[in-house]
């Protein structure tokens, strides 16, 4: 019974020496992911006194990311994406008219508590703030309509959980998931009439991040 167990605890270090390090106090990380991000948004305000309504699309798009372990169990990630998000509308003298894009620039910080548990998966939960830039890049049809057109930028909330697997000491893979919540104001001028009218849209995009990480 002994030497059985004695063969267990031997072949535990064994495993435990083999496998990729989990991150440390005071180790960082630089990211890359590719995002999906389901950020439809509709709203029955009309576009100046067109007599259309305004959508905003999901699309894919890239984020950078660097984190730090202040503590074994907590990590802060900062991190920095871009998005396109195709605008377009419904009924009214605009229906079959291209928007064109709405940037979307997200800062976040996000304070993670790291679950411990054994081998290469590293999973998490964090929480934090994300300060939202927002621009849009008009269509020509739009130009020529508009004189103005300013979407408001936005700080709001965000939920992560996500999981690391370790490849290697220095490199692991990344499955990350967020909701950010956000809202953008967008103001139409008409060049001709000079009416005006604001429309809110509240985004709150659900974000599916995947990508790879580095240990330095």
């Amino acid at each position: 019974m002994a030497g059985r167990g004695a063969a267990v605890a031997a072949m535990a270090v064994l495993i435990a020496s083999a496998s990729p390090t989990v991150a440390e106090q005071g180790d960082t990380e630089i990211g890359f992911r590719l995002l999906g991000i389901a950020a439809s948004a509709k709203t029955d305000a009309e576009i100046a006194d067109t007599g259309s309504t305004p959508e905003l699309s999901s699309n894919i798009g890239a984020e950078a990311s660097w984190t730090v372990w202040p503590l074994d169990w907590l990590a802060v990630e900062l991190s920095l994406g871009v998005s396109a998000h195709p605008l377009t509308a419904s009924g009214g003298e605009l229906s079959a008219a291209d928007g064109g894009t709405l940037w979307r620039l997200p800062v976040s910080a996000v304070a993670q508590y790291r679950i411990p548990v054994y081998g290469p998966f590293d999973p998490y939960v964090g929480l934090g703030l994300s300060f939202n830039v927002a621009k849009l890049r008009p269509s020509t049809a739009y130009d020529e309509r508009f004189s103005n057109i300013g979407f408001s930028d936005d700080v709001g909330i965000v939920v992560q959980a996500g999981v690391d697997y370790l490849l290697d000491e220095r490199w692991s893979a990344n499955l990350d998931l967020r909701y950010m919540a956000m809202r953008t104001d967008a103001v139409f001028t008409d060049r001709s009439s000079g009416a005006t009218s604001e429309v809110g849209f509240a985004l709150d995009p659900w974000v599916i991040g995947l990508g790879f990480r580095y240990r330095y």
